[in-house]
């Protein structure tokens, strides 16, 4: 049996299925519970002037002046805002500077509208100091918000509308990853409908181009990863759903049964995805490595064995060392451990079937304290790694040292 997971518990309970129907059991992707942790990001220990500082503040009580003379949606004031924001950020005071790109921002949506270019540059810097805050919930709706008025993947692509609506997919992506899904199954259904909708727009007929097709392939994917992860179809134990108000639980059947639905076609459906994309143009290696990959996750070994060697041939780099996947389909995201998880050093050996063995914490190396140490190993022995090849291209066991933190 297989054991309890805590993305899986919300999701399953209540389902009238076979009794002898068996779980199909997928490996646990990277950055669901844990993340791998690289050079560590040091806050800037920026010196600031006190003179500085009390110049900006009469800069904002100059602009409070002129907003009480003008009225507040002068349209004059927005730049004034603006500035006050990049101030700010120079001045290391994000709080402040995100209130004052609110400001700015809200007077000219008032005054010219909702796709302005001037608008969209001052939210994309906005987005950026709320990164840096590591406001998750702000930063969401404000990269759903530049996603939506520069195209909502509707319109044709540009590099920057391609870049707005990857920036918005990657994180609702992490998110998905580390949240509970409980109460959002719907969410996660409309938002892997779009993706598919947007990649049937940009990978089929005339606008197909691999240069904007690949990229959402790679999302939608990732997105596969975890619904087979996360969608558990044969677990018995109805006590969650049960203990849940009933008006809570009059749309859930038909959430869990699309949901389902997904998760037992998502091998299929990756399959194909990928095999049009590929066939779009070629060189597309990184759509090979990714189909590869799939299919090494799903246990299908032979297959997966003969595109690594094929691709080995031309960029043995891609398997100088093992890599936990899903790998390489989204870009850097915020990280969402909290700030006072402490990252562990661990070393593990990777088999033939790139399964974790041999884990053992290195003590002296940054190690956890209390049970983060154990959680981050149970959940690297649950992940599936990419395999190092040797110099004949062939499958080989591999020692890997790496620092992860819990994200849960």
């Amino acid at each position: 049996m297989k054991k309890p997971r805590a993305l899986l518990v919300f999701l399953v309970g209540g389902l009238l299925l076979p009794p002898m129907a068996l779980a199909v059991i997928v490996p646990q992707p990277m950055g669901a519970y844990i993340e791998e942790v690289g050079e560590l990001n040091v806050d800037d220990d920026l010196v600031v002037d006190s003179s500085a500082l009390l110049a900006h503040e009469r800069r904002v009580q100059a602009v409070l002046e002129l907003q009480a003379r003008l009225g507040a949606y002068d349209a004059s004031l927005s730049q004034q805002w603006l500035e006050l924001a990049h101030d700010a950020v120079m001045l290391s005071q994000p709080e402040a500077a995100a209130g004052f790109f609110q400001q700015g921002l809200h007077n000219l949506r008032l005054n010219g509208g909702l796709t302005t270019e001037k608008q969209i540059t001052a939210l994309s810097d906005w987005i950026s100091v709320l990164r840096r805050l590591g406001d998750s919930e702000s930063l969401g709706e404000q990269l759903q918000y530049r996603y939506r008025i520069t195209g909502f993947g509707v319109s044709d692509w540009s590099q920057e509308s391609l870049r707005y609506a990857l920036e918005y997919f990657d994180n609702e992506l992490a998110q998905f990853a580390t949240t509970d899904w409980l109460a959002n199954e719907s969410k996660v259904i409309r938002f892997e409908r779009h993706l598919d909708d947007v990649i049937e727009r940009s990978c089929e007929g005339e606008r197909a181009s691999a240069v904007w097709c690949g990229p959402l392939v790679k999302r939608r994917l990732h997105l596969l990863y975890l619904i087979a992860f996360a969608v558990e179809p044969f677990v018995e134990d109805r006590q969650l759903r049960d203990s849940l108000p009933s008006k809570f639980l009059s749309d859930r059947s038909l959430f869990d049964e699309q949901l389902l639905a997904l998760e037992r076609n998502a091998y299929q459906s990756g399959v194909r995805m990928l095999e049009k994309a590929i066939a779009i143009d070629e060189g597309q290696f990184d759509l090979e490595l990714a189909l590869a990959d799939w299919r090494w996750y799903f246990g299908r070994r032979g297959a997966a064995k003969d595109a690594y060697r094929e691709l080995y041939a031309a960029h043995p780099q891609l398997f100088a060392v093992a890599q936990a996947l899903p790998h390489g389909l989204i870009g850097p995201v915020t990280s969402r451990a909290e700030q006072d998880t402490t990252a562990s050093t661990y070393r593990f050996t990777v088999n033939t079937q790139g399964s974790v063995r041999d884990l053992s914490l290195r003590r002296g190396a940054g190690e956890g304290e209390g049970s983060q140490p154990n959680r981050v190993r149970k959940a690297l022995r649950e992940i599936r790694f990419r395999p190092l090849l040797d110099g004949e291209g062939e499958v080989t066991e591999s020692v890997v040292v790496g620092r992860y933190r819990y994200l849960r």
